[in-house]
């Protein structure tokens, strides 16, 4: 009986084991953006330092993750934007929730390399999505004091963000402010942008995988205890 028992648990630990690793070893998937290239634009906005009466510019996209259908959420882990800079900026992108405009730092996601030359810049971190749950992905400056800015420029084809690979998730509106208090105003929908994320599986996807192992587990005792 008390093998039974052991074999029982063990199975079970194994199949509920077995579904995380299979959700860790989800692919990153593209969910959202217009990326494309930034080579002809010369279209862009500010984030930073713009002039002495808009001395800190944020620029911020939001979208929206609609009901999703075998996950619960999206872990984004990388977020890839067309910037350039002749100075010496330090970026900073968050994403933060919506209120209905930026509210909240809620991850910060950090940088691969310095922003220079007209490009596709990566940044990394991880943040969970929720479905049917609004967000803004906010870039700003943090040297915008010693005025420095970058551009966040348009892609080339001046195409809005939609979603990417049947992700259900959607452009809401693209914003800029001046200050850490200013009012949020429309801007260029635009703005060259990627996210990408693992999809996150639904709770019941381990309790169905714990279920699954007790109930093999069970069958296996049973069978062991008919031929005792």
């Amino acid at each position: 009986m008390l093998r039974s028992l052991t074999t029982t648990v063990a199975l079970a630990v194994a199949a509920v084991v077995f579904a995380v690793a299979m959700a860790e070893a989800a692919p990153l998937t593209t969910i959202y953006g217009n990326l494309g290239t930034v080579n002809a634009s010369t279209t862009s906005n500010t984030v930073g330092y713009l002039s002495l009466s808009q001395p800190n510019q944020f620029q911020a996209q939001g979208f929206t993750v609609g009901n999703q259908v075998g996950s619960s959420a999206w872990d984004i882990q990388e977020i890839q934007v067309g910037l350039g800079s002749s100075g010496a900026p330090s970026p900073v992108v968050g994403i933060y929730s919506s209120s209905p405009a930026p509210a909240s730092l809620l991850a910060t996601f950090t940088g691969t390399t310095s922003v220079s030359t007209k490009g596709l810049y990566t940044f990394t971190g991880s943040f969970t999505a929720l479905q049917n749950t609004s967000y803004w992905v906010v870039l700003s400056n943090a040297n915008s004091a010693s005025l420095e800015s970058y551009e966040w420029y348009t892609n080339d084809a001046f195409t809005t963000p939609t979603q990417q690979n049947a992700s259900n998730v959607n452009y809401l509106a693209t914003l800029e402010r001046n200050g850490e208090e200013g009012s949020w105003t429309n801007a260029i929908p635009s703005l060259s942008i990627s996210v990408s994320a693992v999809a996150v599986p639904e709770p019941p996807t381990y309790a169905l995988a714990m279920v699954a192992g007790v109930l093999g587990a069970g069958a296996v005792a049973r069978r062991r205890s008919k031929k005792a």
